[in-house]
């Protein structure tokens, strides 16, 4: 009889965790929706590919943080103390975190074959975790504009109410987003793509500024058609960004556009509906996450100076190809023996975006780990869309300088300090 009462006490308190749990997290939309649950498979095959490039990388390694090759977030800049992974072939606890992670994903899609979207819906949640806890936390070095998509589309699927119009939301606050970073020169005049030996591909040059143009006002006004009720404007404007974002892997590569289009085109393409916005108390937290988005992107706008120059809160917000970045780094090592050591590192590629803060905190590392460096003389200098090279760095001891993150740094130069003209670059490359 006590055994009984135990199993029914026991049943009761699950089915009330589940309750609590699928209210609290809205599931029941994902179960009603076909829209939502496209895209819970959409995020899973974004998951499956960043854990794939990850499961390779060096930069969450202990490895990384020995040898000095780890980059911190500016605001954290004590994350080598909480790598603890080895890939190969140093070890295997990398891989076989990655391997666990496949296992869940292949859990995931049998759940989602047998349209159990709770248990589908609590077996991602430890991937976003540690997808955000990689991001933000152990490295600055694999954080790219992908990451934050994926990043905000699985938050909103996973948490959010009223996750179909918060996700439709997104994609659009995302587009006008990265127009903030494009109104700059490098768009406008197209100078990003003209300062390249192979120019924009596929088009001539004398195109470039019309095309970039085009890009920022369609990412500004009309991506807001994306969720228009008439239906060939609404479509008009999908073919656009469907073209966009093919054409966009020519440069950008594979990933970013796997992450985004297929979730686009689920909530955009043959089965989109106008959906209200909603205003009820439930809605809060989603106006909320798309505030915080656009108070993010401001970060960089409220340091003094030309973010494309600083670099300083690039990082913070959407980022992507804004400037044509070429930079030379060079550093005389002045050792207490009186031997002095030269490290010199010049970018490739217009993928590099040469921000100083990269470079210092390596020389920062090195600084703090060698008890026979007396002093390090550094100099910087960054050319933006081709323009010449300016010293925005030139400093007697780079190993006492400190890095604030949300506020201007004194020892980096801003365009109104006039820093002087090192010389001219060539075209560079993109790779």
């Amino acid at each position: 009889m006590i055994a009984l009462s135990k199993r029914i006490f026991d049943s009761d308190i699950e089915q009330k965790l589940i309750h609590w749990y699928r209210r609290l997290f809205s599931v029941h939309e994902i179960e009603e929706s076909t829209v939502l649950q496209f895209v819970f498979g959409a995020t899973l095959l974004s998951h499956l590919i960043t854990f794939s490039q990850w499961s390779a990388s060096v930069m969450t390694t202990v490895d990384a943080y020995d040898r000095g090759m780890h980059l911190c977030w500016p605001y954290f800049q004590g994350c080598g103390r909480l790598l603890w992974l080895h890939t190969l072939p140093e070890g295997y606890s990398q891989p076989t975190l990655y391997m666990v992670f496949f296992g869940i994903f292949l859990f995931i899609a049998y759940c989602m074959y047998r349209k159990d979207w709770l248990m589908a819906h609590i077996a991602l949640v430890p991937a976003f975790l540690w997808h955000a806890y990689v991001i933000f936390v152990l490295t600055q070095a694999m954080t790219g504009n992908y990451e934050y998509y994926l990043f905000v589309f699985t938050g909103m699927l996973l948490f959010l109410p009223h996750k179909e119009y918060f996700l439709k939301l997104s994609v659009v606050s995302f587009y006008v987003m990265s127009t903030m970073a494009k109104i700059h020169e490098a768009w406008i005049l197209g100078t990003y793509f003209s300062a390249l030996k192979t120019g924009l591909p596929l088009f001539p040059d004398w195109s470039i500024p019309i095309l970039t143009n085009t890009v920022i006002f369609m990412e500004m006004v009309g991506s807001w058609f994306l969720m228009s009720r008439r239906w060939q404007l609404q479509r008009a404007v999908l073919s656009f960004f469907v073209f966009f974002h093919l054409y966009s892997g020519i440069i950008v590569g594979f990933r970013y556009p796997t992450v985004v289009l297929p979730t686009m085109f689920i909530l955009f393409g043959p089965l989109y509906r106008h959906t209200r916005p909603p205003a009820t108390y439930r809605s809060i937290a989603g106006w909320l996450c798309i505030v915080l988005l656009f108070g993010i992107q401001l970060v960089p706008k409220l340091i003094p100076g030309d973010e494309k120059l600083t670099l300083e809160g690039n990082m913070y917000g959407l980022y992507m190809f804004e400037s044509n970045h070429q930079c030379v780094s060079q550093a005389a090592v002045h050792r207490t023996d009186g031997t002095t050591e030269n490290l010199r590192d010049e970018s490739i590629s217009a993928r590099d975006r040469c921000d100083p803060y990269s470079y210092w905190f390596r020389i920062h590392t090195l600084c703090s780990r060698d008890e026979s460096i007396d002093h390090v003389v550094w100099t910087f200098d960054h050319s933006i869309n081709g323009g010449p090279f300016l010293r925005i760095v030139d400093v007697q001891n780079a190993c006492i300088l400190k890095y604030h993150p949300f506020s201007h740094n004194e020892w980096i130069k801003t365009e109104k300090d006039a820093p002087a003209i090192m010389g001219h670059p060539v075209e560079n490359i993109y790779i």
